[in-house]
């Protein structure tokens, strides 16, 4: 079960970073799009970095880890829908 959800896991998170590069290309302008673009790829450079931190957290906080998967994504998705649609 656990490595169904690890690979289940990887591949939404996979899904979800091509994201990054269908909504730069639609809603950025032109003359910005590749700095909106480099802006969202740093951005998803530095939750990999983050991730990892925040499971090494589980020593001290152990709630934190689940917290922290668990509310991100929704977040995410709740502002995701906000999006323009074009």
């Amino acid at each position: 079960v656990r490595t169904a959800l690890a690979v289940i896991g990887k591949g939404c998170l996979s899904a979800s970073f091509n994201c990054v590069f269908l909504y730069t290309t639609e809603l950025y302008p032109t003359p910005i799009r590749q700095t909106g673009l480099g802006f969202g790829s740093t951005m998803a450079r530095v939750g990999g970095i983050v991730a990892p931190l925040v499971k090494m957290m589980d020593e001290y906080y152990p709630f934190l880890p689940p917290v922290v998967y668990g509310v991100a994504p929704v977040v995410a998705a709740v502002v995701a829908g906000f999006l323009p649609e074009t």
